[in-house]
Order: C-alpha cells, then sequence, then structure tokens
C-alpha cells in the first residue's frame, strides 16, 4: 500500500500531466499571502482566512491522490476554482479598505485558459467576477468595489482570451507539426524499404555489371555481378576510375590497353540522356570480354542509408557469347558469299560470251537469257552486300581519301535511275557546292546506295526522293557532312523504328508489299556510319513517309587502318 501511495504522489507531481504541480505556484501564493496578513495586520474576519487554507490545502492535495485520468476533464475545472475561492475568501476575511489580493487570480485564471476546452476561459472570467464583486456585497463600505472589479476585468479579459488564443494556435501548430514528423517518417520508412529493395535487387542482378561512379569517374559502388564479370572485388573496383576499367573495342591486343576518357564512356548521359556503346574489358588473367554498357546521369543519394554523391550509374551486360556468334556467323556469310561469287561470275561471263557470239538468237531465246543474266545480277548484288556486311562487322579498315561528297551522292542516284525511273519515283538531289570530307569512297557510296535504294524501293509510282547533301562542322569545328534522303512513301510504324538497323529486319509494310531485299541495307549502314565516328537517324510517321539522316565527320586516322 506504502508502494502504490509513492507511485500515486509521483504520478502527481513527475507526470507529464501532473495535476498537483500545475497547482503548486498558485498554492504556494495564497499560502505566503496568508502567513504575510497574519503576520501584519489584524484581519477583520479570522475565520475566513482559516478556511481560505483549508480549501487550498484540500485542492493541493487533491490533485496528488485523485486519479484525474480516470475523470472527465471538467473536474479539473474545480482545483483552481478552489484556490480562486480561497482568494475571494482572503480578500473578505482580511477586511482591508483596497483589494489586496485580486492579483492572484492571474494563476488559477492562467490555468484554465490554458485548458484546451472552451469551457476553461468562461469558467475562469465567471468566478473572477464572483470574486472581485463579492467584497461589494460583503462590506459596502468598501470604496469603489464596483469600480475596482470594472477595471481589472478589462484587465483580465482581454489577457485571459489572448492566452487562450495563443495556446490553441499553438496545439494546432504542435498538431500540424506532429503530422508532418509522422508524415516524414513514413516517408524516410518507406525511403529505407525502397533503398533495400533496390540495393536487393542489384545484388541479385549477377548477370549485369552495375557501377556507380562519381561526376569524376571514380567508382563509388559496385554491385556482385561487377565482380563476376569485371573479375575483381567490391572493394578493388572502388576508388579506380571507370575508365580504367575498359578499353577501345579496336583490334588492339589486350596488352595495349589504356584508360578511356569520361567523355566517350557517358556521352550524351553527361547531359541527362542515355548513352550506349560497347567496350572491351580486359581482365586480370588477360581474358578479354565485351560489354554493352548503358550509362545515365545518377542524382545524389542522402537522408537514409549511406549517403553517394551525384555521378553517373553504367550498368554493363556482357555480349562477348552474342559477339562470338555473331563473329562465326559473319564469317560463315562471307566464306559462302565468297563461294557464290565465283559460279556467278562464270554464269554471267557465259551469258556475255553467248550473246556475243555468232549464232542469232530469236526473240524468246533473248527473252530467256534476259531472265537468266536479270536474276544472276540480282543474286551478285545480294552476294556483294552480305559480304560487304560480313567485312564491316568484323572490322575491315576503311581507306580514308579526300572525297566530294555531293560527287558521290549524284553518282549513285545516276546508277539508281533506271530502278527509279521503272518504278515511276522521281529521284532529285539537292546539294551545296563542293561538300569536302575524308572518307572511304566505296563505304561512302554504299551508304548513299543503300539510303537512296531503300527511299526508291518504298515509294509508289509518282512519288518523289529528295536526297539533300549539306556541308557542316561539329562542336569543335572539325568537318562534317550531312545526307539526308527524304520520301513519300507509305512510314514505318512507331514500334519498328528502333529495329530498323537489325540485320535481316524487315518491316510488316515491307512484307506486306514483297519489297524485294533481305534486310541487311540499313545494317550496314549503321555499321559503316559507327565505323565512321558519325550518327544515323531515322524519323517515319504511318502515311508520311519517312526521313533519314546520317552525319558523318572527317574520319579518324585510328579507323584508317593507317600506320
Amino acid at each position: 500500500m506504502t508502494r502504490a501511495l509513492l507511485e500515486r504522489v509521483a504520478v502527481g507531481w513527475l507526470a507529464p500531466d501532473a495535476v498537483a504541480l500545475r497547482q503548486a505556484p498558485a498554492t504556494v501564493s495564497i499560502l505566503v499571502s496568508l502567513v504575510v496578513v497574519e503576520s501584519t495586520v489584524t484581519p477583520e474576519r479570522p475565520g475566513l482566512l482559516a478556511a481560505a487554507a483549508v480549501l487550498v490545502g484540500l485542492a493541493q492535495l487533491a490533485g496528488v491522490f485523485v486519479p484525474w485520468k480516470y475523470l472527465r476533464p471538467v473536474w479539473r475545472a474545480t482545483l483552481p476554482l478552489t484556490q480562486m475561492a480561497a482568494i475571494g475568501l482572503l480578500d473578505i476575511g482580511t477586511g482591508l479598505q483596497m483589494a489586496e489580493f485580486d492579483i492572484l487570480l492571474i494563476l488559477p485564471m492562467g490555468m484554465l485558459a490554458l485548458r484546451p476546452e472552451r469551457w476553461g476561459p468562461a469558467l475562469a472570467l465567471a468566478m473572477c467576477t464572483v470574486v472581485l464583486l463579492a467584497p461589494a456585497v460583503v462590506d459596502v463600505d468598501r470604496r469603489q468595489p464596483l469600480l475596482h472589479a470594472v477595471v481589472t476585468l478589462l484587465v483580465v479579459v482581454p489577457t485571459v482570451v489572448g492566452a487562450y488564443g495563443i495556446v490553441q494556435a499553438s496545439r494546432v501548430q504542435a498538431r500540424e507539426l506532429q503530422r508532418a514528423r509522422d508524415a516524414l517518417d513514413v516517408r524516410a520508412e518507406q525511403l529505407r524499404a525502397s533503398r533495400d529493395t533496390l540495393s536487393s535487387i542489384i545484388e541479385a542482378a549477377t548477370e549485369q555489371a552495375i557501377v556507380a561512379t562519381d561526376l569524376d569517374g571514380v567508382v563509388v559502388s559496385a554491385n556482385s555481378g561487377a565482380e563476376r564479370i569485371l573479375g575483381r572485388a567490391a572493394d578493388e573496383l572502388v576508388g579506380h576510375e571507370v575508365g580504367d576499367l575498359v578499353a577501345d573495342p579496336g583490334p588492339a591486343a589486350p596488352q595495349d590497353h589504356a584508360g578511356v576518357p569520361l567523355g566517350r564512356l557517358v556521352g550524351s548521359a553527361a547531359d541527362g540522356g542515355t548513352h550506349v556503346e560497347e567496350w572491351r574489358v580486359v581482365l586480370a588473367d588477360g581474358t578479354t570480354r565485351y560489354l554493352e554498357l548503358v550509362a545515365t546521369l545518377r542524382p545524389a543519394l542522402d537522408g537514409t542509408g549511406p549517403a553517394l554523391p551525384a555521378g553517373y550509374l553504367f550498368v554493363g551486360t556482357d555480349v562477348t557469347p552474342r559477339r562470338e556468334e555473331q563473329r562465326q556467323q559473319d564469317e560463315f556469310i562471307g566464306l559462302v558469299s565468297h563461294e557464290l561469287r565465283t559460279p556467278l561470275a562464270s554464269i554471267l561471263g557465259y551469258l556475255e560470251l553467248i550473246r556475243s557470239g555468232e549464232h542469232v538468237l530469236d526473240d524468246e531465246q533473248s527473252r530467256y537469257l534476259d531472265v537468266v543474266e536479270r536474276n544472276a545480277n540480282r543474286l551478285r548484288s545480294l552476294v556483294d552486300e552480305l559480304l560487304a556486311s560480313a567485312q564491316v562487322v568484323v572490322g575491315a579498315p576503311l581507306a580514308a581519301q579526300e572525297v566530294d561528297v555531293g560527287e558521290v551522292v549524284r553518282a549513285a542516284v545516276t546508277s539508281q535511275a533506271p530502278v527509279s525511273r521503272a518504278a515511276g519515283v522521281r529521284v532529285d538531289v539537292d546539294a551545296d557546292g563542293p561538300v569536302p570530307l575524308l572518307s572511304d569512297p566505296q563505304r561512302l557510296t554504299q551508304i548513299v546506295d543503300n539510303l537512296v535504294s531503300n527511299a526508291v524501293k518504298h515509294s509508289l509510282a509518282g512519288d518523289r526522293v529528295v536526297v539533300e547533301v549539306h556541308a557542316g562542322a561539329s562542336p569543335e569545328g572539325a568537318r562534317t557532312a550531312r545526307i539526308r534522303v527524304v520520301d513519300q512513301g507509305a512510314g514505318i510504324a512507331p514500334d519498328e523504328l528502333s529495329r530498323l538497323t537489325e540485320r535481316f529486319y524487315r518491316t510488316r509494310e515491307t512484307k506486306r508489299r514483297r519489297v524485294r531485299g533481305v534486310g541487311l541495307g540499313l545494317s550496314l549502314v549503321q555499321a559503316i556510319v559507327a565505323e565512321h565516328g558519325g550518327t544515323l537517324t531515322i524519323d517515319s510517321e504511318l502515311g508520311s513517309g519517312t526521313q533519314v539522316e546520317v552525319v558523318l565527320p572527317d574520319l579518324e586516322e585510328q579507323a584508317t587502318g593507317e600506320p
């Protein structure tokens, strides 16, 4: 029982909402005033002073021992009201002409004004009015008690109402802050959960190398896939420049490995885009792998968990098996193409001998020979295209020469003239004056031939194809040539645009119209443009034609195969 009593006392004095502790200032003030009155003046009604002391004491004891948390909040108003009543008894009991103790009302009134309920200030003002007017009712000889009550109320009323308003505003702000804090806690928990989920996903992606760097290209994080693919532990990768992990995917031997500048690795990712390119990686044991790297700009991560500075994110996929498969496929295509050229040359040679012989052919025999020669030439064109595609893919060196791109385009259009006339398609060339460029004339001719041939094949009779050639310059001031081929054909569906440069891919419209070809033209163009260091852009809408643009810079020395 003693322990329970001590716990009750502790709750009354130490709890966050301790009633006894709140009542203590007013209790002490009233008791001190009673002691001062007894020691300095002779009270007219000592019994009232004793009653005031008893009321104050009972109110303080009630604050300690009454279980207020089980009672309705309005019952707590009884304590400050009791203290106000004791102040009234103190004022009347002393019998002084001037009201000396009304100032003590501020403390219990404040307790009521601080209540969140509206009845708090109302009860405080009502009880204050009773206490101020009570002396005038008991002692009619007091000087101007009514005036004193009015003046005091003029001060007390705005004070109580203002205090109540301030406290209410503070409570509203406290609730809003708490809601904001709760929302932040929920958001922080969500961020932690998202980061944990993302981390687990990244770690589970063992088939992709995921490497995060800062803006200077220094590795700050790497997943287990990067460890497996790059053949190095994560702590060995962190702190190294990402450019030191890869090398140019050219014909250089692994021992010639050199770091790649960050600008080449990130490309358009530096401006917020996405850069995709294939790079060669030389492992510690000398093994060579080829990675398709996707580079993107990465914002800073802070708040929950370890912070990461802003930088780049590289996602690498090992395409070595695919590259080896393509190499074998290209070797096969090259072999087959080469083996087909010999019999084709023989067929075309004998056709020429037959036509130039002394024997006169009748019309039917001439038509048969025309069919044979036309199909043999068609087959030779297909074999040449296959062979050229294989040569580009395996990295046949480009032979750089100073050429006039406009002349190359005009020659290509002239070579396509019989085909375009037969199809009823008009081909116009809009070229600047001389457009000089350091390029491989054979490869450049293949680019233009394929673009013009595609435009003619996909146009209808009466359509017009425009081939534009313009000189330009790169941001660094280097020479460039822009070739744009615009047709009025049926256009290409949006979902097929990204696949146009795939080898052997043919669009649905091409298959529907049974356009001749095997789908190698644009893949060959893409390979030559990439080897040239240029860009290929294809824009098209169904029913609005297609625009293909190639931008070629001067051929770099290292791409020419020259010593």
